[in-house]
């Protein structure tokens, strides 16, 4: 079963990463505890809309301010 994960899992992946797992693991415990989603195509979209949108977060937090000439 795919599954997208919603916060990093250790010796399975991390937050955002779309993993294939054992289902019973995936229903009995990744899901319940809400650590992960079923990978449908509609939480695929999901996803790309959210990595796409803090990819330009980043960005804009990686370009320099207003360049000032030094004091």
């Amino acid at each position: 079963m795919q599954i997208i994960l919603q916060e990093d899992v250790e010796k399975l992946g991390t937050r955002g990463e779309v993993v294939e797992v054992a289902a019973g693991y995936a229903r009995n415990y990744l899901l319940p505890h809400k650590l992960a989603l079923e990978a449908s195509p509609a939480n695929i979209k999901r996803l790309e809309k959210i990595r796409i949108t803090l990819s330009s977060a980043r960005q804009r937090k990686k370009a320099p301010p207003n360049s000032r000439p030094p004091c």
